[in-house]
Parts: C-alpha cells; structure tokens; sequence
C-alpha cells in the first residue's frame, strides 16, 4: 500500500474541520472533489476513517488512532521546508511578511518601496491579521508582532517601543469639549473595538473598567477607528506616531498608556535565509523612523 503525503494532509484537513466544505475551503478545492479523494483513502486503507452524518463527519476510533501520526507527518514537513528554505542564499523568489492592519496601513508604505528597488527580483508579499501567524507552518516568513514570543523554536529581535495615548481631531474637540479626567472620558464618544477584548483588558489594568457594549462606535479595524477619529467622529486609543500622520490631538485626561513593544520574529530553522535577513535587517533599520 502505497499512499501518498497529500492523501494524508487532506485526511488532516478533514479532521481539524470537522467538515468537507470547511476542509476545502482551506485546502482550495471543492467539496465533491474531496469526497471523492477521501473516499479513495478509505478504500486504500480498508477501512473507514468517519462516521458521517447530517451533523458532519466524526472520526471514527480507526481515524482517531492515525491521527497524531499525521500530525507528526505534517510537523516533519514543514520542518523540512524550513530547513531547505533556510539554506536558501539567493535574493529572488518570494517572501511573507505578516502584520497587522495599523502596521500596514500606517508604517509600511513609506519603507516598502525603497526594499522593492534594492532588490527587484525578490516578490514580497504582506499577509494582514490582527491574529498571530503560524510560522511553524510556514503561515509566514517573518512576523511583526507587538507582544514578545514565547516559543522557543522563535527568534525575534526588539526593534522599538511604541508610545501610545488618547487622541481626537481638533474639529471634535471644539464641538464637545476636551475631557479632563478619567470620568470626563467615560461621556465622550470613545472609537473602540466590537469583539477584540485588548481595550476592556488594557482599561482594567490601568483600574479604569469599561467595557465594549458601553461604546457608542465599535469595530475591530483599527485603521478605521484612526479615520473616523480623524474625521472628527470621537476619542481614540492609537500610537503617537499614527496620530501624528492623521493630525489627532492628544487629549490629556490623566490616563498613562504603557508603550507597546515592537518584534521582528522568524521561525530558528530560516533564521540564515539571506532573504529572511535582508528583510529583517531593513524593517529594524528603518520601521523606527517611519514612526516619527
């Protein structure tokens, strides 16, 4: 019996889903194509990997006990990827960087450009998520995150802090007035985040609890909050340095905001990728001063 590396990925897929159109979707292909291609492993293997109903598939007791290995399988993969990746010594191909939205919206365009002409034959593509990316599965190639990895299959390089504080257009200001103080705030309409819980949980640490159901504007894109705040549409948390760009005035209502650490990260296996390098040598040369 000979079965193949992607018979088993799909098999993966199917099982971390919990569904085959949920599994195709992530594996880019369609649903009765992977039907077919799992009903094709069960027959390989002579028996069933799940139970399939109208709730979905479960695995059945064969399927969980080939699972981990798998797991394992595709854990050993990737690695080989890294490695082979990390020998890698040519500055063309392609390589992922992720950020999040304020990152990207406000940092990168000044710096990018300048990283594309030094070198032209390299593609770079920027994956957006305000999520942590994988880079054990190659999710990306380098991170850029505002809190320190833990991993210890990580390495990361501290670049800069970020100052941060409460902001609002000059526009906004004139017409309801600039609060104070802590209470003053609580009346004002405050831009803040739907189901991301980093406002409620950074409010509570400075003893001053709020919550989202209490925002009159909420929403989880941070560069909109910044356009609405710029728009005269009501008081921000954001960084110094995005304020700066949109033309917000601090409001000094006696709230201290702690600076937020900035991280370069990449997976220990491609750490020498000359690729890799490059782009983490320029991002900390130059993300420092896209902030001023």
């Amino acid at each position: 019996m000979n079965i193949d590396w992607r018979s088993w990925h799909l098999f993966m897929a199917v099982a971390e889903c919990g569904s085959l159109s949920q599994a195709a979707e992530q594996l880019g292909s369609s649903q009765p194509t992977l039907s077919r291609q799992l009903l094709t492993l069960e027959s390989q293997l002579g028996n069933k990997l799940f139970d399939r109903s109208t709730q979905g598939l479960r695995l059945t007791e064969f399927g969980k006990s080939l699972l981990e290995e798998s797991r394992n399988m595709a854990a050993s993969a990737s690695r080989l990827q890294r490695i082979a990746q990390g020998q890698d010594v040519s500055l063309s191909g392609s390589i992922r960087l992720s950020v999040n939205e304020i990152i990207a919206q406000y940092y990168l365009p000044s710096i990018l450009p300048e990283f594309m002409n030094r070198y032209p034959d390299l593609q770079v593509q920027i994956v957006v998520t305000n999520q942590a990316t994988n880079l054990d599965k190659r999710d990306a190639d380098i991170a850029i995150r505002m809190f320190r990895p833990h991993q210890q299959d990580l390495v990361m390089r501290h670049i800069l802090d970020l100052d941060l504080g409460v902001y609002a257009s000059s526009g906004y200001l004139a017409q309801f007035g600039t609060p104070n103080s802590p209470q003053d705030l609580i009346d004002h309409r405050i831009l803040g985040y739907d189901r991301d819980k980093q406002l409620e949980e950074g409010a509570e640490l400075l003893g001053w609890p709020i919550k989202n159901d209490d925002l009159l504007f909420r929403t989880d894109n941070m560069p909109l909050m910044v356009e609405i705040a710029a728009n005269d549409g009501g008081i921000v948390f954001t960084h110094s340095a995005v304020a700066r760009k949109r033309n917000l005035a601090q409001v000094d209502c006696g709230i201290e905001i702690p600076s937020l650490p900035v991280y370069l990260t990449c997976h220990r296996d491609v750490q020498h990728n000359q690729k890799i390098r490059v782009l983490m040598d320029y991002l900390a040369e130059r993300l420092p001063s896209s902030t001023l």
